[in-house]
């Protein structure tokens, strides 16, 4: 079931939501073209490729001017997948047409506005191997190639448990955390963060709304809607491609700073500071902390989010890329 969860969210993962356009057609093939998962980090589970001469179903179109096209490929695991536009014709011709994106609005609030906090699982589970999360650790989970989520802080740091009860806040800070609330998540999403955030096996969820969600907003549907979002923009980026692609081994700071401002710009760079640990006799990279500033509307957002925020100072200048499993 867990790696059932995991195709279900890594296919929404494949593409910001909101750039996405809504297609109903049939695509043939011309041309036996890899059909990729994810469009950026050009991920193939099980090589698939079209088969020329063969129609398929096509459902979306990556933007107005798509220059990639989502297909429902039988026997694909996951099945729906993106080929680029000229490896086959649209049977209908069908026009993709929407409005052109918005630039994100300038924010009104200076400096950082919240910190994305995000853990490189496996070296999480190094030093917590007893958290319920951490005993059954797969090669092929989604946490051994993607962020999860520890939580989105509002800032100032101070800015927390906003009008919770006293007994909330003494189970949140204490780490009883299944003694707080359900969090009462859509089935949809409760799916989502279930995978992007492993430690809602013990309670992570119900702990960050209630020390830092409850000062982002009125819901916890709101709050983790926002950060799923910042989440699909993250693991769809190059920063995500540099750790999967590097498991085993040691990265710099500057080699992730570089990550963020290929995928996001000039100067993403500088608001991420990195978190590592020792372990035994090597340090491993535990966390990044991601400033952004503004109201979170969209994946493409991410950009215009993280330029807005102020540069950070980082501790850790190299690490070692954990695996998944314990050592």
């Amino acid at each position: 079931m867990r790696h059932l969860l995991a195709l279900l969210v890594l296919a929404f993962l494949a593409v910001p939501a909101s750039a996405q356009v809504p297609m109903s057609s049939s695509f043939v093939a011309d041309k036996a073209c890899p059909a990729f998962q994810s469009i950026n980090r050009q991920t193939n589970p099980g090589n698939v490729t079209l088969k020329p001469g063969e129609s398929y179903r096509l459902i979306a179109a990556n933007k107005a001017e798509p220059t990639h096209f989502q297909l429902v490929i039988p026997g694909a695991s996951p099945d729906q997948r993106w080929v680029a536009v000229d490896c086959g014709r649209d049977t209908a011709g069908s026009a993709v047409v929407t409005p052109t994106k918005q630039p994100a609005p300038a924010p009104a609030y200076r400096g950082t506005q919240y910190i994305l906090a995000v853990n490189w699982q496996p070296a999480f589970c190094e030093l917590s191997p007893r958290k319920r999360e951490c005993r059954n650790q797969q090669a092929d989970d989604f946490e051994a190639t993607n962020f999860t989520l520890h939580g989105l802080w509002p800032q100032p740091r101070n800015n927390q448990f906003c009008g919770v009860t006293a007994r909330e806040r003494m189970a949140s800070e204490g780490g009883n955390w299944f003694d707080l609330p359900d969090l009462g998540l859509s089935r949809e999403l409760r799916a989502e963060v279930d995978m992007v955030m492993p430690g809602s096996l013990s309670g992570l969820d119900r702990h960050e709304w209630t020390k830092h969600g409850t000062c982002y907003s009125a819901s916890p549907e709101t709050y983790y809607t926002d950060a799923m979002l910042l989440m699909t923009a993250l693991n769809d980026s190059r920063v995500a491609e540099l750790f999967a692609s590097n498991i085993g081994r040691k990265i710099t700071l500057r080699q992730v700073r570089q990550a963020f401002d290929d995928s996001f710009g000039r100067g993403a760079g500088d608001r991420v500071s990195m978190d590592c640990a020792p372990d035994g006799n090597r340090i491993i990279i535990t966390e990044l902390s991601i400033g952004i500033t503004g109201d979170i509307r969209s994946p493409d957002d991410f950009d215009a989010l993280i330029l807005a925020a102020d540069p950070v100072n980082s501790g850790c200048s190299s690490g070692l890329v954990d695996a998944v499993g314990l050592r």
